[in-house]
């Protein structure tokens, strides 16, 4: 795990400074997994991580929440040798109209994310494969950043595994030297904030 962080940490998936993200939060820190996909090493020391933490044995097909899930999804289940869908969370306008893309009804399904804060995607995920006749039982996701997701999911009945939750990533990256205190204190206060929510 700790070499899977210094190489996030390197090629500048963590961010520091202020962000909006997509839940409307305001972060001092910003976790960019897009990058990922352009550093194959960081993809297989993710898939090796997946694979120590996630019996894949018990989903049927692997879902990509679009866009961010969807090559994630991709790289693992062409690893582990599983099907693959991915789901759009806004309807097309032409085409098929289709949110669902792959075949999934009556499959039991992890649904893969990059990042999870409130765990608002993976929820409109699961409706949407509800929907489709899918049985989604677990969420994957590379970071947690403990600020509501996995309450949420679990309270769907389904089961939720992460590689690793912000605090893990900060505390690594701290006591290896990578982030200042100040920095660091400011991001566990931050974290500590939605812990008492």
């Amino acid at each position: 795990m700790q070499e899977l962080i210094h190489e996030l940490y390197r090629v500048g998936v963590v961010k520091i400074g202020s962000f909006v993200l997509s839940s409307g939060i305001t972060s001092p820190f910003y976790i960019d997994m897009r990058r990922i996909y352009s550093y194959p090493k960081i993809m297989r020391l993710i898939i090796d991580e997946v694979s120590k933490r996630v019996d894949l044995t018990q989903y049927d097909v692997l879902v990509g929440v679009a866009t961010s899930g969807v090559a994630l999804a991709a790289f693992v289940a062409a690893v582990t040798n599983k099907p693959m869908a991915y789901v759009r969370l806004e309807r097309k306008d032409h085409g098929m109209l289709s949110q669902v893309e792959g075949e999934v009804e009556g499959r039991t399904s992890l649904i893969v994310d990059d990042v999870a804060t409130t765990g608002d995607s993976i929820i409109k995920t699961y409706e949407i494969l509800k929907n489709a006749g899918a049985v989604p039982t677990g969420a994957l996701v590379v970071v947690d950043r403990e600020q509501g997701a996995e309450e949420r999911v679990r309270s769907l009945g389904m089961r939720y595994h992460y590689v690793m939750t912000a605090r893990q990533l900060f505390n690594t990256l701290k006591n290896d030297g990578l982030l200042n205190g100040a920095i660091y204190e400011e991001i566990m206060r931050y974290l500590e904030s939605y812990r008492r929510k």
